[in-house]
């Protein structure tokens, strides 16, 4: 139950403090998305299943809260987990900088995908991608690949203490 709970209570939160907190930046188009760091984190260490799930229900969340297109970020963000699920195995993130150009580069396709999005379901003419590209989702992805190797840190102590085996933890000393 707290498997399940406990992560959803923490997107959810990461999703308010993205949409309150980060609201009262000095420069608007720099709010690194933690509910997109988190994703990326569960993509890397959940089930596909749970995980999947969970992250659909976040992006169900983030589509109401922004007022965009529905289904924008329900589709969205599982996608991106499903991704990070296919690179799980494949790739070693353990140093910052690769925890950085992972998220950085996921945001960007993210970025992609939505732009991709809105112009299939908005047929108007929209202005060309490359300013919004330049001045919106670049600095977004820049800002949340820094923030990235921290948040991965606190969320792999978090989950170790969470999702600790009986007989292992902290407090367990091994016979010698």
């Amino acid at each position: 139950m707290r498997r399940t709970f406990i992560p959803l209570f923490l997107g959810i939160l990461f999703l308010i403090l993205q949409t309150t907190l980060f609201a009262s930046f000095p420069i608007q188009r720099v709010k690194p998305d933690l509910v997109l760091i988190f994703t990326l984190f569960l993509g890397l260490s959940f089930s596909p299943l749970s995980g999947g799930i969970l992250v659909f229900f976040l992006g169900y969340v983030i589509d109401l809260f922004s007022g965009n297109s529905f289904g924008l970020y329900a589709f969205s963000r599982p996608l991106l987990f499903f991704s990070a699920q296919l690179f799980k195995d494949r790739i070693y993130l353990e140093s910052y900088f690769l925890r950085s150009l992972f998220v950085f580069l996921f945001t960007l396709g993210e970025g992609i995908v939505i732009l991709i999005l809105i112009k299939a379901f908005h047929p108007e003419p929209l202005q060309p991608p490359y300013p919004l590209f330049f001045t919106g989702f670049l600095p977004q992805a820049f800002s949340t690949a820094l923030l990235a190797p921290v948040l991965f840190s606190i969320f792999k102590k978090g989950y170790s203490l969470l999702y600790a085996q009986p007989g292992t933890g902290l407090g367990v000393r091994g016979k010698t």
